[in-house]
Formats: C-alpha cells, structure tokens, sequence
C-alpha cells in the first residue's frame, strides 16, 4: 500500500531525538516544526531549518499550526515538581485532538521501562506491563493517553540511547565510575540513534495507527560488562564494579532504579515491521566510528 509522503511534521520537545529527526526530515524535504521552552534553544533550531515554537505546553501552540501538520512526533519528558514526575500528556493531549485536522501520523517515545522486571526474560511488545517505578508507570500512562486518543498514532518504547553528543566517554575517562554486579546479572538494552530516526522514518512511510514497538539493538547485556567493555575500547579507567549491598550504600536511589529491572528487550517486531537490519546491531561497532570520528 503506497501512502501520501508525510510533508509538515511537528515535534513536540525537541531535544536529543527530536533533532535528528528533524534533521532527516528536512533532508527529505519536508517542513519541520518543533516546540521548546527555552529561547536559546528556540535559537540553535532556527539556525538549523527548524521553525521553533517556545511555547509551555502544546495548548498555546497556534490552531493553524496544529490544523496543518499530517505528522506529530512527541518526545516531551515527564514533568517534576514535589511529588515526582507525571506524564503531562494526560492535560494537554485531550485538548489539542480536535485541532489536529490533517494528521496522519503521530509517535510517542517512551521508554523499555514500562515493562518493569522481568527476571531476565526476553520482553516483547506483548509483554504485560508491570513498570516498577514511578518513571515507568507515567511513560505507560502517556502511552495509553496517545493509544486511546483516536488519534492515528504509534508508540516506540526506546532502550537506552546512545550516539554522538551522547555517550558515557566522559563519565569513564574521569574514573570512578561505579556500576553494580547483581546476582544474576540483569540485563539491559541499548539503541544508537541512527536506529532510532531510520525506524521513525520508515514508520512515516509505513504507518500503523496503535503499533507498539521495541526499538533496542540486537544485544542486551548486563549493564557492569558493558561499562567494562567500553572503557577499555576508550582507554578509560576500568569502571568500580560494586556488590548489591555496596550499590545500595553508594548509589542515589534514582541511578539504582535503572538498573534493578533485568530484563533482555526484543526487537524481532522491529526487524519485521520497519529494519530488517540495523545500522548497528550492538554498541562496538558504534563506538569505534565515534571514536575515530567518521
């Protein structure tokens, strides 16, 4: 089925993701708009080809904006204040459907968080979600606002991102990095952002109102190996790898809460569905061009 070329796409939260969409999106010719709350950032996206907005919430974006975009992306982060973090999305998605006149696509990014634990097991998109921290449960919310929102959208649970302007070089070559040797190890799963704009660009393409799908790479691995790993193709000081008991005395309760989950994520949909290949399939090939700068 050949479907019309995606031509306005508005992404709402343009940080790390956002632009490089945006960036392939303006190598296909389409227009490009994007909403930040920063006007130093609002700066940096014009320079770029992207029309900004600096607006708090998607609700004071212009009518006509919303009335002529056919694609929305949404990549806007949890809110905080004193009682922890909350999906925004629950306020302000159900006020801005009726605006959205031509929209043929929407994605949402979440995050492989929402499964919770799962012991290790290999997760799928059919996996039930049982998220075990507050993190996870307002993703799985703002999910289940786009999915029931009658709005033709998609949502991408992402592994953890990593790519140019992106990485742990920094953290490992200033030593003292700390990471947790669980017994049994848990796992984790990572995505180089190539991955991740080639899979949204080829969901434009191919479109599929109400799909879930795993974007990881095509090895998980326990989160100590792979720090270990990568500060030695970096020539990094080797990382202190920590008992449980040792992680929980020196570790905030945020940066433990990334790494208790223990599961592997599939990406077998995403093969099926969007790549059949990835750009790269683990981190080691990544790295190495980061590192030599090609």
């Amino acid at each position: 089925m050949t479907h019309k070329p995606i031509q306005r796409i508005l992404i709402l939260g343009c940080g790390y993701v956002g632009e490089k969409l945006a960036m392939a999106c303006l190598a296909e010719g389409m227009q490009v708009f994007a909403t930040t709350r920063n006007q130093e950032r609002a700066t940096a996206l014009d320079k770029l080809g992207i029309a900004p907005y600096v607006v708090s919430s998607p609700v004071d974006l212009p009518d006509t904006l919303l009335a002529s975009v056919d694609a929305v992306l949404d990549s806007i982060p949890l809110s905080r204040d004193e009682q922890g973090m909350h999906a925004s999305q629950l306020q302000w998605l159900p006020l801005i459907i009726d605006k959205c006149l031509k929209l043929r696509w929407a994605a949402y990014l979440s995050t492989t968080g929402v499964y919770g634990d799962a012991e290790g097991a290999w997760v799928d998109e059919s996996w039930v979600c049982k998220p075990t921290s507050g993190r996870g449960s307002q993703r799985l919310l703002a999910e289940q606002a786009w999915l029931q929102s009658l709005l033709p959208a998609e949502v991408f649970r992402l592994a953890g991102i990593y790519g140019p302007e992106r990485n742990m070089f920094a953290r490992l070559k200033a030593g003292n990095y700390k990471a947790v040797n669980w017994h049994p190890a848990h796992y984790s799963s990572r995505i180089h952002i190539d991955d991740i704009v080639a899979a949204l660009m080829a969901a434009m393409q191919n479109p599929r109102s109400g799909r879930v799908l795993n974007l990881a790479d095509d090895l998980p691995l326990p989160h100590a190996e792979y720090v270990c790993e990568v500060a030695k193709l970096i020539d990094a000081p080797e990382p202190l790898i920590l008992t449980e008991e040792e992680g929980e005395q020196q570790l905030s309760a945020s940066v433990l809460s990334f790494f208790k989950d223990n599961k592997k994520v599939s990406n077998r949909l995403l093969h099926k569905e969007l790549l059949p290949q990835l750009k790269y399939p683990d981190f080691r090939d990544a790295l190495r061009e980061m590192l030599t700068g090609q």
